[in-house]
């Protein structure tokens, strides 16, 4: 008889999605059914294909808003947690993060002895702003778990400080579905045409861009900057443009996303990533999978992860102007571009769905294995 598994997450996204569908697909001795708090959020533009996967539940809740210049946070208070819980009958429970759905989740868990999984992307410093009562939800949880899943290292040292114990620890990188993305770059026949990097992003004040622009004024007129994404800083990076002199270097193309998103990272021949504040960044493994080198911001948690410094990129401090500008004109220099953007497009082989289901799989057997 199969076992059943819960995962239970807040809205679907896409690579969260794909994922799923993957783990179905893929593992049929476990019936995998997937809980969604919210079936979205204004600030979220993703197209998901549903039809993807089966066994998916939907909660009605309530959803509240907390508006930010750094980032708008969202809180889903849930209905009938409980008895869709009831409904499916698992045997193991996929608890990821710490919201208000995973809290009423945890309680039912403990109430029918059912073992459950706790699942993280945040990190200490994703998390470092958190209040005392988000800090109590995270005590409460990793105390009451069976095992953990890190979605990054960093999560996973996030988990341990608050109390995990660090030999039911695994890992199942954050990830999207690499066969989407994969393009192995010609290399270039020409030398000294500068350099295209990419950005792919909300426009708002966490993810740094602000920080990017003056650094990008410090660099040779012939490196230029795609800006992909929308957001309430839109207006105020075009006046930065334009008070920098960079204006006729800096093209915002809106948001995108399917095969005009794949085109532009195949397009591009840099990727950077300035952000002040990122549990992950799966924009990076997007960019390595099109064969781009990486600049990335060392407040992009996944960067310890997926770039290797001076191999596939560079790993910057974005508040360093002239750092971020050196690491910019060194990604342009010679055939660094080719030979980093070829590092990259190996490296992001190690993300695969295939790859990143064998710590999921691995924390599921070993909760089995305690019952």
């Amino acid at each position: 008889m199969k076992k059943k598994a819960v995962f239970i997450t807040n809205i679907p996204s896409p690579y969260r999605v794909d994922f799923f569908s993957y783990m179905q697909k893929n593992f049929p001795e476990y019936e995998f059914h997937i809980i969604f708090s919210g079936a979205g959020m204004e600030n979220r533009k993703w197209s998901v294909e549903m039809e993807e996967i089966e066994h998916y539940h939907f909660l009605k809740s309530k959803t509240i808003i907390i508006r930010k210049r750094f980032d708008d946070r969202y809180v889903f208070i849930p209905v009938g947690v409980e008895k869709t819980l009831n409904e499916i009958a698992p045997d193991v429970v996929f608890a990821m993060e710490y919201n208000p759905t995973i809290l009423r989740a945890v309680h039912w868990c403990r109430k029918k002895k059912i073992p459950f999984i706790s699942w993280t992307d945040g990190t200490l410093n994703s998390e470092k702003n958190i209040g005392k009562v988000q800090r109590l939800s995270r005590s409460y949880i990793i105390k009451r778990a069976a095992a953990f899943i890190a979605s990054s290292t960093a999560s996973r040292e996030a988990q341990i400080a608050y109390g995990a114990d660090e030999k039911k620890c695994f890992i199942s990188y954050l990830t999207v579905d690499i066969q989407k993305y994969l393009y192995e770059k010609p290399q270039k026949t020409t030398q000294n045409e500068g350099l295209q990097l990419l950005y792919v992003g909300s426009l708002i004040q966490r993810k740094g861009l602000d920080l990017l622009l003056p650094a990008l004024a410090k660099t040779p007129q012939n490196i230029r900057l795609w800006i992909v994404g929308e957001g309430q800083e839109k207006d105020l990076l075009q006046k930065q443009c334009t008070e920098l002199k960079i204006s006729d270097r800096v093209e915002f193309l809106g948001y995108q996303e399917g095969e005009p998103l794949q085109k532009l990272y195949r397009t591009a021949d840099a990727f950077v990533l300035p952000t002040r504040e990122d549990c992950f960044g799966l924009v990076l493994l997007e960019a390595m999978c099109a064969s781009l080198p990486i600049i990335s911001s060392k407040y992009a948690d996944g960067a310890r992860d997926l770039v290797s410094d001076g191999e596939n990129g560079y790993i910057i401090d974005p508040e360093d102007v002239d750092g971020f500008a050196e690491a910019i004109e060194k990604a342009a220099a010679g055939d660094m571009t080719s030979v980093m953007g070829e590092k990259s497009y190996e490296k992001a082989h190690e993300f695969s769905f295939e790859q990143v289901s064998k710590g999921c799989i691995a924390a599921l057997s070993y909760v089995l294995s305690q019952k």
